[in-house]
């Protein structure tokens, strides 16, 4: 499956969305998962780990298996 990924999508700022309803307006394949901003991420690149193993728990590795999960179906 292609599709568009949003990355760094901040669900509580209105443009984000309105920019991904476009994009979907335009029948680009869009993605339902988002990965949203997050410090962690910066933490994970300075330990070396990805964030689904440093912080399996954390909102975006939960974000990012569900993207492995929609990639894979």
């Amino acid at each position: 499956m292609e599709g568009i990924v949003i990355n760094q999508f901040q669900p509580r700022a209105s443009l984000p969305q309105k920019l991904v309803d476009e994009l979907r307006g335009e029948d680009l394949p869009v993605l339902n998962s988002h990965l949203s901003l997050s410090v962690k991420i910066r933490e994970s690149h300075q330990h070396a780990r990805p964030i689904i193993y440093l912080e399996p728990r954390h909102k975006l590795a939960q974000k990012y298996m569900a993207l492995h999960e929609e990639l894979n179906g």
